[in-house]
């Protein structure tokens, strides 16, 4: 019977295996010692607790907690918890343009955005003039910020929200915004590898914005203040001088001038001061008729067909000859200057009339004669332009080769000399 149990055993150590006794150095314990060693680790932790602190992984014993609030962890980059909205520290500008890429990939459906007008016209631009995200309902999943192309809205870190006031925790575009500074300072990885394209996007943003639409709403008072103070500062604009203004614009202010000052003179027949003689006015007449003639030479050669009286030729010539015979008039009417003027000196040869002017009638008026002359002129630059520098009948026949215009001044110039001849005629008739 003995035996038979023995073999049962033997059998039954050998299906279960062979038992390993390690061996720790350490000596039995008995009588209550293991209790002892236990307290003991208990002790030693709880003395290293209140006296030492756990800083590195390897330490098995110390205070391994942060007293919170004094104290803070330092939290990741990629930590996400409800989303804000960024905008530039220097002008301003918010990077949202209000596109609805995240008001419509957001799940719970917290996030409620109004895009700005311009006030003028009415039309939309690329500027957010509301945004609402409901914080109490929001998941914090992230998606907003992925989906953002303009880099306008990121997860924050800060996650003190605790409040009684449930309404409390629906931001407006005010409370979400934060200045570039403040995400680079949590996230600097995150922003630098976005920067560049957020910043080129936003000065694109930037030039289709009037005035102050897309400043966030705590910074249009500072960008008022700086807009004044650069107008202060700024010098005061200088008048626009003849030679920037455009020709045309410059040649009506002349024409203008010239109108104003011929009106000036008939309203006032006082007799001009020596500083303007009449020889001046006669030059002004002979020069404008010169033009003229200029003028009507290049009419002439870019329109094959001759010039009929509605033609624009014969439309500055009859220009020019109102115009001489108008500084003719006015010549006679001012007067001869004084005696003692070399240009106006009467001398046997002056007093003689031109070749091409026959002299007035001894009761023919003074302006009668001028305005004679001026027609003759007129109609020289006439048949000047028309006929490429044909002589005028009663003007002396122009050398061989002379081009139209010089003819033309040849008679204005004569039509000046007997203009004065005929005011120096009737100061001598008068005395």
């Amino acid at each position: 019977m003995t035996t038979e149990i023995q073999t049962e055993t033997t059998e039954a150590q050998t299906t279960r295996g062979k038992v390993y006794v390690i061996d720790r150095g350490r000596t039995k314990l008995r009588a209550g010692q293991g209790l002892l060693t236990g307290l003991e680790v208990v002790f030693r932790h709880f003395r290293d607790a209140l006296t030492r602190k756990l800083e590195k992984p390897s330490q098995q014993t110390g205070v391994f907690t942060v007293q919170y609030p004094e104290e803070r962890l330092k939290l990741p980059e990629a930590f996400r918890n409800f989303p804000i909205l960024l905008y530039d520290d220097e002008t301003g500008q918010e990077l949202c343009t209000s596109c609805f890429q995240c008001q419509r990939i957001c799940p719970p459906q917290v996030i409620h955005m109004t895009q700005a007008r311009d006030p003028a016209t009415g039309k939309p631009v690329p500027a957010v003039a509301e945004f609402l995200i409901e914080y109490d309902a929001c998941m914090s999943c992230g998606l907003c910020a992925e989906v953002c192309p303009f880099d306008a809205i990121k997860m924050d870190h800060e996650f003190e929200y605790s409040t009684d006031v449930h309404g409390g925790l629906t931001l407006n575009k005010e409370a979400l915004n934060r200045p570039i500074s403040y995400y680079e300072k949590i996230a600097p990885t995150f922003w630098a590898e976005v920067k560049d394209s957020a910043m080129k996007k936003l000065q694109g943003n930037m030039k289709r914005r009037p005035d102050l639409i897309g400043v966030a709403p705590q910074m249009v008072e500072k960008i008022r203040a700086q807009r004044a103070a650069a107008a202060a500062q700024a010098p005061s604009p200088t008048p626009a001088t003849p030679e920037a203004a455009p020709a045309d614009k410059a040649a009506r202010l002349a024409a203008a001038r010239a109108r104003a000052a011929e009106k000036a003179a008939e309203a006032t027949p006082e007799p001009a001061p020596d500083s303007a003689p009449i020889d001046k006015a006669a030059r002004l007449a002979a020069i404008r008729a010169a033009n003229a003639a200029k003028k009507a030479e290049g009419a002439a050669d870019e329109v094959a067909a001759p010039a009929t009286d509605s033609a624009p030729t014969d439309k500055a010539a009859r220009l020019a000859a109102i115009r001489a015979a108008n500084a003719a008039k006015k010549a006679a009417a001012e007067g001869a200057p004084a005696a003692g003027s070399a240009d106006f000196a009467s001398t046997p040869s002056d007093a003689a009339p031109a070749a091409d002017a026959a002299p007035p009638a001894s009761g023919m008026p003074a302006d009668k004669a001028a305005r004679l002359a001026a027609i003759r002129a007129a109609d020289a630059a006439k048949k000047a332009a028309a006929e490429g520098a044909a002589p005028a009948s009663d003007a002396a026949p122009p050398a061989s080769g002379m081009p139209a215009d010089k003819a033309a001044r040849l008679a204005a110039i004569r039509a000046a000399n007997a203009a004065k001849k005929a005011a120096a005629q009737r100061d001598g008739s008068e005395e």
